[in-house]
């Protein structure tokens, strides 16, 4: 028996809730990962990169497999994994309504193009009121063609995080950059002060 293991483990429940609000609080989990990522001494191209790359899988539904979807592009990209499962926060229950609808509506346009969209478009009467007044049948219709809906969202969501990922790139590469010159300086004084001391 470990001294550090739980007494008693976490429900999916609680999971959820310490995901979408940590008991520690926004603040201490947010330097927590700066901490864990900072420490590694990675590059500043290594910790953008898999920040990018988390993010830009976040739009593929395939959720089970975000993972290994990571380890894998992680070492193709020469990334950081640990910044790029921090990366997938993007995709959150909050988030995944909205990448999951620009990921489908994306997916219908390209499949439009290559004549596809017969095999993908839904019935005509499969509106958004439709959905709110029936949503088991609409559920149930679903279930019984996967592939109207899985299709498109998972080549719109592969088309949305191969043109996210530079962008993200390049939005995040000077602030990592800062927060590494940062964290390596604050690292510097805590040294200093402990041989003062």
């Amino acid at each position: 028996m470990t001294i550090l293991k739980r007494r008693k483990k976490r429900n999916f429940l609680r999971k959820l809730k310490e995901t979408l609000w940590p008991t520690m609080g926004w603040g201490r989990t947010f330097h927590y990962y700066r901490h864990r990522l900072f420490r590694t001494g990675d590059s500043t191209y290594r910790i953008t990169a898999g920040l990018a790359l988390g993010a830009a899988i976040s739009f593929t539904p395939l959720l089970g497999t975000h993972i290994i979807q990571i380890i894998f592009l992680a070492i193709v990209l020469r990334a950081s994994f640990l910044a790029a499962f921090i990366g997938t926060a993007l995709g959150n229950p909050w988030t995944f309504p909205f990448i999951f609808w620009l990921s489908y509506k994306v997916g219908i346009i390209i499949m439009g193009v290559f004549g596809w969209s017969d095999f993908a478009a839904l019935p005509d009467f499969m509106t958004q009121d439709y959905f709110a007044e029936n949503t088991g049948d609409f559920m149930s219709y679903l279930l019984a063609h996967p592939l109207k809906l899985l299709t498109p969202m998972v080549l719109g969501g592969y088309i949305c995080g191969i043109l996210f990922w530079p962008l993200a790139y390049g939005i995040l590469y000077y602030p990592v950059k800062v927060a590494q010159k940062t964290y390596q300086s604050e690292k510097l004084q805590r040294l200093l002060h402990r041989k003062k001391t």
